[in-house]
């Protein structure tokens, strides 16, 4: 599965390095400016007593400055929320641990999205940053304790969208979250759809 995931992300960034291949009006150019969005989508962690995912979601905001016709570089900010999974054998042993072991991960980010204009409809981004994570959950040791945790970690990702009209874009992204602290591991795939305004 992460071999996949690993593959989809590395040929977005193929197509990225590829222009020639897509061709595009002189007169466009890349993005820029103030802008907001939203993703939903699906978060999944398969790690230690976990091997689940819950509804994933959140908001970002930043400024994306042109770097060339094609491509622009974003400084952006948002916050995400990665859901709560059950822990493996819930029915067993989940009466022994606060909230039935269910785990629990979100924070802030901060980071950068470099973005490719494919075609003056279709982009492609990469992006990735700081992760302040903060979560709850059941340790990865032979006989787990649940713990909370705050940590710094990061996280990175790649998608593609389309821009319906010059303020509004939808895209379909995959992004990995490393959400570890205090020997619980929440690492998360993140998959999702995501809708951006630009001002």
């Amino acid at each position: 599965m992460k071999k996949t995931l690993f593959a989809i992300a590395l040929a977005t960034a193929g197509l990225m390095a590829i222009p020639a291949a897509f061709a595009q009006d002189a007169s466009h150019t890349a993005q820029q400016g103030w802008y907001v969005g939203a993703n939903a989508g699906y978060g999944e962690v398969s790690k230690g007593p976990y091997d689940d995912g819950d509804f994933a979601g959140g908001i970002k905001g930043g400024y994306r400055f042109a770097i060339n016709p094609e491509t622009s570089l974003a400084a952006e900010v948002g916050y995400q929320y990665l859901g709560r999974v059950d822990m493996s054998n819930a029915s067993t042993y989940g009466s022994l641990y606060p909230s039935n072991g269910k785990s629990k991960l979100q924070g802030a980010t901060a980071g950068l999205a470099l973005r490719y204009n494919l075609t003056p409809s279709w982009y492609g981004e990469l992006r990735g940053g700081a992760f302040f994570a903060k979560g709850q959950g059941l340790s990865n040791d032979t006989i787990p304790t649940f713990r909370r945790f705050n940590s710094t970690n990061y996280y990175a990702g790649a998608g593609v969208g389309y821009n319906i009209t010059p303020q509004w874009s939808l895209g379909l992204n995959y992004d990995r979250y490393q959400g570890s602290g205090k020997g619980v591991q929440l690492d998360t795939d993140n998959y999702s759809v995501s809708a951006e305004y630009r001002f």
